[in-house]
């Protein structure tokens, strides 16, 4: 249902910008839209009794989609994507397939206890593999499709940089 038959306008907009930045919280949203965080709560919780919008609990966030809009392995991969840190390792591990513990740790600026359990995170969550104590993106395509699919929704030079560097692979 596209956003014409939302009948008030901050409900638009709301939706709207779920629709934009699909697994966005509601601080997100705040931080988004020029409206109200009251008022955003009380439209997105309309939005979800009309099933326009659906909400899911990751962690201490809740994050909203658009109802039949993202399948669920890419709400789960944006959910995990939507986080600066395993976004930061993720990425790192596109460009570099193969990093052991060290060579990651050696770039992120992260004690390596925080790295550990990040990235049985994403070991937990299939986002990335181990094998032989090196670690890859399971699905790199999947993952690279949605960041360049939101690539501005995560306001990240990390991103565009990724973006455009994949972008580059893929013509060659």
């Amino acid at each position: 249902m596209s956003s014409d038959k939302i009948e008030l306008e901050p409900r638009k907009k709301i939706y709207e910008a779920i629709k934009d930045n699909p697994g966005s919280h509601l601080r997100q949203l705040d931080r988004i839209l020029d409206i109200p965080l009251g008022t955003i709560r009380y439209h997105i919780r309309v939005l979800t009794k009309r099933s326009l919008v659906i909400s899911r609990k990751e962690g201490k966030y809740k994050r909203f989609y658009v109802k039949g809009e993202i399948d669920r392995s890419d709400k789960d991969r944006l959910a995990v994507l939507r986080k600066e840190l395993p976004r930061t390792i993720i990425l790192f591990l596109m460009e570099y397939p193969g990093s052991t513990h060290k060579e990651i740790s050696e770039v992120m600026d992260v004690a390596p206890s925080t790295l550990s359990y990040h990235l049985k995170r994403l070991r937990d969550k299939d986002i990335i593999i181990r094998e032989d104590n090196r670690y890859k993106v399971k699905d790199e395509e999947a993952i690279a499709n949605l960041l360049i699919q939101y690539r501005r929704t995560f306001l990240d030079s990390l991103v565009d940089r990724f973006a455009r560097m994949w972008t580059r692979r893929e013509e060659k």
